[in-house]
Order: C-alpha cells, then sequence, then structure tokens
C-alpha cells in the first residue's frame, strides 16, 4: 500500500528548505530516475518567492542552473508539460530571473499534465 504524501503545496512554511511545490508532484521513485544536476536549489528565502509567484500566476516555478545540463532524456522538462505564458506573467517571471543570477525559472503547466 502507498502512503498519501501530507499535502504541502498550500503551505510553503511546511515545505523542507530548497524544495519546490513542483516537486511534491512526484512520488521519491520518480525522483530518483530525473537527473537533478541541473537544478538549483533555492535558499527558504528563495523558495517562498518562488512558491507565492507561483500561486500568482497559478503555474509550478522550477529554477535552473544556466550552465548546467541534465542527462539528455532524464531532464524534469522530458516529463511534464511547459506553462503557456500570457506577456504579464512571462515579465513576472523574467523580473524574478534578476535576482537569481546565473539561474533560469521555468513554469509548468498547474495541475501538472505529463508528456
Amino acid at each position: 500500500m502507498i502512503e498519501a504524501r501530507p499535502d504541502k503545496r498550500d503551505n510553503p512554511v511546511g515545505r523542507p528548505c530548497g524544495r519546490l511545490p513542483i516537486l511534491d508532484q512526484f512520488e521519491d521513485c520518480e525522483l530518483a530516475e530525473i537527473d537533478a544536476s541541473e537544478w538549483y536549489v533555492p535558499s527558504a528565502e528563495e523558495g517562498r518567492l518562488l512558491a507565492q509567484a507561483g500561486d500568482r500566476l497559478g503555474v509550478y516555478l522550477m529554477a535552473y542552473r544556466t550552465r548546467q545540463e541534465a542527462e539528455v532524456g532524464r531532464g524534469l522538462c522530458n516529463r511534464i508539460v511547459p506553462a503557456r505564458l500570457d506577456p504579464a506573467a512571462l515579465d513576472e517571471i523574467l523580473e524574478i530571473e534578476t535576482t537569481f543570477p546565473d539561474v533560469a525559472i521555468v513554469a509548468y503547466e498547474r495541475p501538472l499534465r505529463r508528456r
């Protein structure tokens, strides 16, 4: 029997440091198969900022290190569909990116849609 995970999506304070809400949408065994080498691990404050922005925009945000690439076919982006953003949402994400040197912020559909 698989135990349900506590739902932390609506409680950013309850999330562990560096864990973004999007990651709560995957089982641990699924996460173990994904190459996380390109992920940027945010501080607690940065994680809150990204979680709040994602909530406002109705998407999941993920932070990636810009000079790092996942093994071909093993990245998170190979498993889920990116969000389509209107110009205002894109501007907000671009503004957030200015506070994260060498980090790209990517928006994914919420709820997640798998490829």
